[in-house]
């Protein structure tokens, strides 16, 4: 019998910009990097065992709508997963529009407003179906049948069904499909080497900031025995260099002692974002010893008045200490800052910056507050709307022109003074291990301060 053919689609951008649509979130690229979509990854591997499957990209292989649409004529999917997002299901939409009008197909999508909104979404008449929260092993089943138990929302018939949530906590798929995408054009700012792919051990997480998506994302692990029948692959595959894409990695510190225990034989370097009051000394050092690099760390801001409104539980001393801490060990820490908080003044957003300024961490990413999607803050009469740019934290939402410059002045100051500080740069360079880091290091550090227009 033969396969159905299936497409993941990462569609192409309306005017070629790079905006990453993955883990609930979709932003536009603030220096041209550009990493594997890791929804797309951890559905390849169910679907790659049932169906001849096929990835296309658009975004990362620089194809345009004309291109997309011959490659997939060519292909001629009975079934396309489109990962879709809040800045793009407009054009998403009216690309596979056009491509209904030619073939006969059905459709899933996800994708962050998909994701947090599927009863809105899955009124679009190119939407045939929605999963709630990936990963989906009712997706094979409503391919090969056109019905779902759980985790999907549906239409048949000129019905549309809504089926349960799935609710388990540990989660199991078939290995990822590394090797379907094109791993060699994908960048992270941070990566070492050359080739550098994701890897998942824990989904959602169980803090209550309520400005972040993942607040909003049920809970749920990975068995330590896939996990690392999946970083063996990979290291098959020739590639050493993994970004751990967990929300928040080693929320469960037991397990996360033992998967770093089996990890210590597979000679990786790795790098992930986690919560300063979950890395305690002896995990540190165990993650050091396995190859961890580089920890990203929130801050986001030190105003208690704002910790409070979006519901961050942290200490700005003991935060200190502990980015110290990290960096003793000989791993970097990349501090996250956000500008335009709930509750946050200037004067807050500055004491923030020479905060960070004086602490031991090496980097610092900052960003502008956007309403995202499974957030508190966002609303849902934006789903309809064609200007997105406030919904973006590349851009940021402000309440005028002037606010936006005074976010942008205080934005490039924080970069400057930060990285203007001889100590810290010396110490990135002597730390720095491979040519490939340095050359994405400096590639990312110059295009930080080239301003975007608005799409």
């Amino acid at each position: 019998m033969t396969r159905k053919r299936v497409l993941l689609l990462s569609p192409p951008t309306a005017n070629g910009s790079m905006i990453i649509k993955d883990q609930y979130c979709s932003n536009t690229s603030k220096a041209g990097y550009y990493w594997i979509p890791v929804d797309l990854l951890v559905l390849s591997g169910d679907l790659a065992d049932h169906f001849d499957l096929k990835v296309l990209d658009a975004i990362i292989e620089k194809k345009d709508r004309d291109e997309v649409e011959k490659e997939i004529l060519h292909f001629d999917p009975h079934h396309i997963v489109v990962l879709s997002s809040i800045l793009t299901h407009h054009t998403d939409r009216s690309l596979i529009a056009r491509l209904k009008e030619k073939l006969s197909f059905k459709t899933t999508f996800i994708g962050d407003v998909f994701y947090f909104s599927p009863k809105q979404m899955i009124v679009y008449p190119e939407v045939d179906s929605i999963i709630y929260e990936y990963p989906c092993s009712q997706l094979v089943s409503f391919i090969k049948e056109g019905r779902a138990e759980d985790n999907i929302v549906y239409k048949d018939e000129g019905q549309i069904f809504h089926t349960p949530p799935v609710k388990e906590i540990e989660v199991k798929y078939s290995i990822p499909r590394h090797d379907l995408f094109q791993v060699k054009r994908y960048s992270v700012p941070f990566m070492m080497e050359k080739l550098c792919t994701s890897v998942l051990t824990n989904f959602g997480c169980k803090f209550s900031c309520n400005y972040c998506p993942g607040s909003s994302v049920n809970y749920r692990e990975r068995s330590i025995a896939d996990i690392i029948s999946e970083l063996k692959y990979i290291k098959s595959l020739g590639i050493n260099n993994l970004w751990i894409r967990d929300f928040t990695f080693a929320l469960n510190k037991e397990r996360s002692k033992k998967l770093l225990t089996e990890m210590s034989s597979l000679n990786l370097n790795w790098f992930c974002l986690s919560r300063s009051e979950i890395l305690e000394e002896s995990l540190l050092q165990q993650m050091k010893e396995t190859g961890c690099y580089l920890i990203m760390v929130g801050v986001d801001t030190i105003n208690e008045v704002s910790m409070k409104q979006i519901k961050r539980q942290q200490s700005a001393s003991e935060l200190k200490t502990k980015i110290k801490q990290i960096e003793s060990k000989g791993i970097f820490v990349l501090s996250h800052m956000i500008i335009g908080l709930p509750g946050d003044t200037y004067r807050d957003m500055l004491r923030t910056i020479h905060y960070l300024n004086s602490s031991k961490a090496s980097f610092l990413s900052i960003n502008l507050f956007a309403p995202r999607t499974g957030s508190a803050y966002f609303n849902e009469i934006n789903i309809h709307s064609e200007e997105t740019s406030k919904l973006d934290s590349y851009f940021g939402e402000q309440q005028s022109r002037k606010q936006r410059i005074l976010f942008l002045m205080i934005k490039n100051y924080g970069m400057l003074l930060f990285y203007s500080n001889p100590r810290r740069l010396i110490g990135i360079i002597a730390r720095i291990k491979t040519v490939t880091q340095l050359k994405l290091l400096l590639s990312t550090g110059f295009k930080m301060f080239i301003p975007r227009p608005r799409a």
